[in-house]
């Protein structure tokens, strides 16, 4: 009796675990399946098709000192703020004076802005703020070059010349500089790309900041702030700079993040009042210089 009960009792644990094996998804890597956090691997992101989209088809054209008269199939426009309500893609050009582009649509929805030559002069606080998306993408059409600049009208969150409340991606080979006169020049409170681009920040505070990481791939990026150059704050912050090349003049720290810092095939020229790259956890540096 007991024989048997005993194999019972293991046929039992057999059939278990293969019901365990059986129902895992396939593709799952044993961070996913153990439970674990992709934000709690030190280093550990994804590149999806959005961070390389630079396609305008589908394209609404707006130019910015003329705005089109069927404004509210998409959004409004008071005079001042251009509010981007629906998601989609939207080619703009022209300049926009004394005003600013917002971006409030579904928290599961993707706004994908192309800037073809733009010029905005913010009057008060962000020059492109994202109030709610899934995601936005900002693309640098080939061959123009764009300039966004805030003014001091900030409240207590919004502090930066690009401001998004969500992931944000800069991709496109054109080129784009912003001036954050007043704060950040480029902030976004989740994670924010670079990606196949060319961009130049200057800034009273911080430089590029994404809480959950910042992510630069084969981009030239040159900073001058009187703060972070290139900076990450959360439990799951990163910097990772890969390909292409990166030139930062800071007050305090050229990077910093408290878990992982990541510079690789990359040409650096780094320059800081503090310490270079302030990183409390794992630093992965190609000819790091000393500090």
């Amino acid at each position: 009796m007991f024989v048997l009960t005993a194999c019972i009792f293991s046929l039992s644990m057999m059939l278990s675990g293969c019901r365990e094996i059986l129902d895992m998804q396939v593709g799952l890597t044993k961070v996913e399946q153990d439970g674990t956090k992709e934000e709690d691997v030190p280093g550990r992101y994804e590149m999806t098709n959005y961070d390389y989209d630079v396609s305008e088809e589908g394209a609404v054209e707006i130019d910015l000192a003329d705005l089109p008269e069927n404004i509210s199939d998409f959004g409004s426009y008071d005079g001042r703020t251009l509010m981007i309500r629906k998601a989609g893609t939207y080619l703009l050009s022209g300049k926009l004076n004394q005003g600013n582009i917002v971006v409030s649509v579904c928290e599961d929805e993707v706004v994908h802005l192309i800037l073809n030559g733009v010029e905005i002069r913010s009057a008060d606080g962000a020059a492109v703020c994202v109030e709610k998306a899934d995601k936005v993408i900002i693309t640098l059409k080939d061959g123009t070059e764009s300039t966004l600049s805030d003014g001091p009208g900030y409240d207590d969150e919004r502090k930066a010349c690009i401001f998004s409340n969500s992931d944000l991606t800069i991709n496109g080979s054109g080129f784009l500089a912003v001036y954050g006169y007043h704060a950040d020049a480029v902030r976004s409170k989740d994670r924010l790309k670079l990606v196949n681009t060319r961009i130049y920040v200057k800034s009273k505070k911080d430089g590029l900041r994404g809480n959950d990481g910042v992510i630069i791939h084969d981009s030239e990026v040159e900073a001058e702030c009187e703060g972070i150059g290139i900076f990450s704050d959360s439990d799951a912050d990163m910097v990772v700079i890969q390909g292409g090349s990166c030139k930062v003049i800071a007050g305090e720290n050229a990077v910093r993040a408290s878990r992982y810092v990541s510079i690789s095939d990359c040409q650096t020229d780094l320059y800081a009042v503090w310490e270079i790259v302030q990183c409390g956890g794992i630093l992965e540096w190609e000819g790091v210089p000393e500090q």
